[in-house]
Formats: C-alpha cells, sequence, structure tokens
C-alpha cells in the first residue's frame, strides 16, 4: 500500500463514495441550498445530525441567522442537481427559480424539504464548533420525512432493489449502483464462530 505524507498529492477521497445531502436553508426571505458531502450522524437520544460548512459558502451565514437546516437525499437521477447547487452560489442566482427545484412545508421548522428528496431530516441547530477551516453545525432531527415505499418496514432501513442513492465519488464524479450484493453480518455472527481464532478459514462464511 501506498504510502503519501503530502495530502495535497495523495487526494482526499479515500473514504468516498458517500451519499451527499443537499442543505436546505431559510433565514427571513432568503432561501438557499448546497451539496454536501461531509456530514455524520453524532447521536442516537438526541437525535443529532451534523454538518460541516466553510465560512466562504453563503449558506453558512443564513445558517448561523436562521438556527435550523434541512437535509435533503436525492437518488441517481437528480445527480445533476446535486452538481450544480454543488457549484453555484446564492449570492449570484436564486438556484430554486434557475434549476427549478419544487419544496415542501417543513413541519417543525420554517426550513422547506426538498419534494424530490427520497429522505428529508428537519434539523434545528443547537451547537456550531470551528474545525479547521470549516464550522460544524450540530442539528437536533426534529422530524423526518421518507418515501415508504423506499424503506422495509421493520427497521426503516433502504430498499435497494427499489432505491438508487446517488453516490459522490469526489471530484465531480457521481456514481449510481444498479446491481447489488446485500448481507446481514449480525452481532452473532461477529461473536460467534465466524470471530473464534483457532477455527479454520474455511468454515468461515
Amino acid at each position: 500500500m501506498k504510502v503519501e505524507k503530502d495530502i495535497s498529492k495523495a487526494g482526499f477521497y479515500q473514504y468516498y463514495p458517500v451519499v451527499p445531502a443537499v442543505i436546505v436553508v431559510k433565514s427571513g426571505d432568503a432561501l438557499d441550498a448546497l451539496a454536501c458531502a461531509w456530514y455524520s450522524a453524532l447521536s442516537f437520544d438526541p437525535p443529532l445530525f451534523a454538518i460541516s460548512i466553510a465560512p466562504k459558502r453563503y449558506s453558512y451565514n443564513l445558517l448561523k441567522k436562521s438556527g435550523e437546516f434541512t437535509a435533503n437525499f436525492f437518488e441517481f437521477d437528480n445527480a445533476g442537481t446535486i452538481a450544480a447547487l454543488g457549484r453555484t452560489s446564492g449570492r449570484e442566482i436564486d438556484k430554486f427559480s434557475e434549476y427549478r427545484i419544487k419544496t415542501l412545508p417543513s413541519t417543525e421548522i420554517e426550513t422547506p424539504v426538498l419534494k424530490d428528496a427520497y429522505a428529508a431530516y428537519e434539523c434545528k441547530i443547537v451547537k456550531r464548533h470551528k474545525i479547521g477551516d470549516h464550522d460544524l453545525f450540530v442539528g437536533e432531527i426534529v422530524a423526518v420525512h421518507y418515501k415508504e415505499k423506499a424503506f422495509d418496514k421493520k427497521n426503516k432501513l433502504p430498499l435497494l432493489s427499489k432505491l438508487t442513492p446517488a453516490l459522490y465519488l469526489g471530484a465531480d464524479y457521481y456514481a449510481g449502483i444498479k446491481s447489488f450484493s446485500e448481507v446481514r453480518i449480525g452481532k452473532e455472527d461477529v461473536m460467534g464462530k465466524a470471530m473464534r481464532p483457532n477455527e479454520k478459514k474455511n468454515n468461515v462464511e
């Protein structure tokens, strides 16, 4: 495995792909949306979801003023919309008018969700941390929107037979996986025979 200490040469995409989120924020009459690949779930109780936004972004000050946002997730067919929102600035154009983006009202906050998303979170910002050249906005999820047919009824897991999430590979490349393999490896498997060090390799499935 190659080792590179100069991160500018190595790139910063080794942990990709990720499902990009489209972050929407409304502050007064201002409404903006941007693509975000740097985000993370932080907690179940309370349900916390964080997004990493650079101060130079137009949405940054809107987030600080509004104290809320929605995180929206799209299928691969909408990769062009995600790219457009990520490569344009709300300082220069009205993205919603320019790209004909349709919204739906949220239930708990003023910022809308996006109609074409297969899932979306309504979030109220509870903390903000400066992390390097970005700020981490921590939002508490106060409502979840999702298309029921795209998720199983028991665990609300995505059904990839009915859903093709957009995947961001980095450097403006996107992918959609139409063919896939799925396997469940639970605690009983990890703690059972599969992890016993003295078992022969051909006994592990």
